[in-house]
C-alpha cells in the first residue's frame, strides 16, 4: 500500500469567470449605446410653459422631430420655468448658440394663418439652426416665430426714428405698392429715445436699395383733398391694418449706388418729411419782424415768389446774446426767426447754388430783397415767410450779427394793411378840406349877391329915370365890380391850391397812392380765393417742390 498522498495542481483561473466578465462588457456596450442612441441634452428658458407637456411636446425642424421636452421645473427665482429637452444623437450640429426656438400655435397675422395642425396635435417647439459654429446647451424660447430663415437670400439694414410711430414686428417693406421685405426687430432705445428698427430685404430686391434711398412710413391709406373733390385711395389689408415702410428714390432722382448691407437710414414720419431731409446743405439766417410772428410755426415754407427756397428752424429764434433771450433785448422790438435757406433747393448742384447765393445775396438786399410775412391761411392763420424785391422800402444791408447774418424785412399781412388804412386816414385828415369848403361857400355867396345887384340895377333903369339915378347906379356897379374882383381872386387863389405840382395836389397824389398800395396788398388774398375757395378751410397748398433740372 503505498502511503504518499498524490497531489495535484489545478489551474487558479475558471472559465466560469468568463460569464460575469462577458455579462459586464455587454452591460457596458448597452450603456454606451443607450448614451449615444440618448442623443444630447438641452435647456430651455421660457416665461411661461402655456400647451407645453413633459414627455409629450416635440422639438422640430422643419416638421421633423429631432427632440423630446422631458421635464419642466420652475426656476430658482420663480421667474422662469427650465425646460429639460433630449435632442437626437445625430441631430447634435443643429444645436448651435445662434440657433432659435419658439412655439409653433396657431396665429393670424399679415402672412395668412398659420399652426392650425396644432390644435389637435397639440404645440411644439420650432427650432431654426444658425451659422455659428459653437455649440450651446443652453436657449431662450422666442416670443415671436422667426420671420427670415438662414437660408433665405437677401440683406439686412438698419432703420432709425425719433418721431415715426411705432410698426410691429412682421410689418412690410414697400416699393412703389409691391412688398420686398419686412420688419425683422423693433427695439426703443431709451438712450437716444429714437426706435430702431432691423428690416430684411429679400433678394433681388436689395438691389432697390441704394445709398440715397429714403423711407418713411406708410399708413396704408392717402386722402388728397382738392377743388375736384375728395379722392380716398388704399393699399392692402394688410398694410392698412398693420401699417408699412415705404421706401423709394427722391423725386426727379435715379438709383445711386447700391447700399451695403447694415446700413443705416433714418426712418420719417411721412413722405413729406423725408423729403425734407434731403436738403442738408443749407445755412441759418436771422430775420427779425418788428410785427407780432402769430401763426409761423416751424417747418414752415420760406418761398422766392411761390418757390420753396428754405424752412423755418425755430420762431421765435432760441438764441441768446449777452444772457437774454434775443427777442427781450431792451434796445429793439423785434422777434427774430431762424430760417434755414437750403441750396438743393434753389437748384440740384447745391454747391453752385450755394456759391450763386452767398455771391449775391448782398447786391439782392440793396435792390431791395425784404423777408415779409404771408397769409397761407386766413382761417387758422397759419402764415409763411416769402421773400421778395420792395423798391421802396427802407435801404438796408446784410447785417452780421455774433450768431447768424440777419436778413432784413418789411412788414406785411394784416399789420401792414392796418398801418396803411391809419396812414391813410391821418393825412385825410390834414386835407384843408373844410377850409376849401368855407372859402368855396362864401364865393358862391357873393356871385349870388352879385346877380341880385345886377337884377335890381337893370329893374331900375327900366323903371326909373336914367338921367337922374345914373351916378349913383354907376357908383353901385363899382362897388360891386370890386367885390367880385375880390371873389374871383379868392376863388383863382383856391384853384391855384388845386393846380399840379402844389401842396394840396401831392397830399392828394400821396393819398391816391397810399390806396394803390393797399388795393395791392389786398390782390393776393383776393387771387387766392379765387384759385383756392378752401384756403378758408384748409391750408394754403404749396406747388410741388420739384427738385430743379440741370440745363
Amino acid at each position: 500500500m503505498n502511503e504518499h498522498a498524490h497531489i495535484e495542481s489545478k489551474p487558479k483561473f475558471s472559465f466560469i469567470w468568463f460569464i460575469p466578465v462577458i455579462a459586464l462588457l455587454i452591460t457596458g456596450w448597452m450603456l454606451y449605446q443607450h448614451q449615444i442612441n440618448q442623443g444630447y441634452t438641452i435647456f430651455v428658458k421660457m416665461a411661461s410653459a402655456e400647451g407645453i407637456v413633459a414627455g409629450k411636446t416635440q422639438v422640430k425642424v422643419r416638421n421633423v422631430k429631432i427632440g423630446t421636452v422631458e421635464t419642466l421645473r420652475l426656476q430658482l427665482e420663480q421667474n422662469a420655468v427650465i425646460a429639460r429637452v433630449q435632442i437626437d444623437s445625430h441631430y447634435d450640429h443643429l444645436l448651435t448658440e445662434d440657433a432659435k426656438l419658439w412655439v409653433v400655435k396657431p396665429r393670424i397675422d399679415e402672412s395668412g394663418i398659420s399652426g392650425m395642425n396644432t390644435l389637435l396635435s397639440g404645440v411644439y417647439l420650432e427650432l431654426e439652426p444658425g451659422q455659428s459654429e459653437a455649440r450651446s446647451t443652453l436657449f431662450t424660447l422666442q416670443e415671436e416665430p422667426a420671420l427670415i430663415s438662414q437660408d433665405v437670400s437677401g440683406k439686412r439694414f438698419q432703420l432709425k426714428a425719433k418721431q415715426a410711430e411705432v410698426l410691429d414686428i412682421g410689418s412690410g417693406i414697400y416699393f412703389r405698392n409691391y412688398k420686398i421685405g419686412q420688419i425683422e426687430s423693433a427695439k426703443f432705445n431709451v438712450d437716444d429715445l429714437i426706435m430702431e428698427y432691423g428690416i430684411f430685404i429679400f433678394s433681388p430686391y436689395d438691389k432697390l436699395i441704394t445709398t440715397n434711398a429714403i423711407f418713411w412710413v406708410s399708413s396704408g391709406i392717402d386722402v388728397n383733398l382738392s377743388t375736384e373733390g375728395i379722392q380716398v385711395s388704399t393699399g392692402s389689408l394688410s398694410k392698412l391694418i398693420k401699417g408699412g415702410i415705404s421706401v423709394d428714390y427722391p423725386p426727379n432722382s435715379t438709383a445711386s449706388d447700391i447700399a451695403s448691407a447694415l446700413r443705416q437710414y433714418k426712418l420719417h414720419e411721412n413722405f413729406a418729411a423725408a423729403l425734407e431731409k434731403r436738403f442738408d446743405n443749407f445755412d441759418f439766417f436771422l430775420v427779425e419782424f418788428e410785427q407780432s410772428i402769430r401763426g409761423l410755426t416751424v417747418g414752415a415754407p420760406v418761398e422766392y415768389r411761390g418757390m420753396r427756397i428754405g424752412t423755418v428752424e425755430q420762431a421765435p429764434a432760441q438764441i441768446e446774446r449777452d444772457g437774454q433771450p434775443l427777442y427781450f433785448q431792451q434796445d429793439t422790438t423785434s422777434v427774430p426767426v431762424l430760417i434755414k435757406i437750403e441750396y438743393g433747393r434753389i437748384y440740384e448742384q447745391s454747391d453752385l447754388a450755394e456759391s450763386y447765393w452767398q455771391n449775391n445775396i448782398e447786391k439782392w438786399i440793396r435792390n431791395g430783397l425784404r423777408a415779409s410775412l404771408k397769409s397761407g391761411n386766413i382761417l387758422t392763420g397759419a402764415v409763411y415767410i416769402e421773400l421778395d424785391f420792395y423798391s421802396k422800402a427802407p435801404k438796408a444791408v446784410l447785417a452780421n450779427s455774433s450768431v447768424y447774418p440777419v436778413l432784413p424785412s418789411v412788414s406785411s399781412g394784416f399789420t401792414a394793411i392796418s398801418e396803411q388804412v391809419t396812414d391813410l386816414l391821418n393825412k385825410l385828415n390834414n386835407l384843408p378840406l373844410s377850409q376849401t369848403m368855407t372859402t368855396f361857400d362864401s364865393t358862391l355867396q357873393e356871385y349870388r349877391l352879385l346877380a341880385m345887384e345886377m337884377n335890381k340895377l337893370i329893374s331900375e333903369f327900366n323903371q326909373q329915370d336914367l338921367a337922374g339915378d345914373t351916378k349913383g347906379s354907376l357908383g353901385q356897379i363899382n362897388t360891386t365890380l370890386s367885390q367880385l374882383t375880390s371873389s374871383l381872386k379868392q376863388f383863382e387863389k383856391t384853384l391855384t391850391n388845386y393846380q399840379q405840382g402844389s401842396g394840396m395836389v401831392d397830399q392828394l397824389t400821396d393819398t391816391l397812392e397810399e390806396l394803390e398800395s393797399l388795393s395791392n396788398t389786398l390782390k393776393p388774398i383776393s387771387k387766392g380765393l379765387t384759385e383756392q375757395p378752401s384756403m378758408l378751410i384748409f391750408d394754403k397748398q404749396s406747388p410741388e417742390d420739384k427738385q430743379p433740372r440741370k440745363k
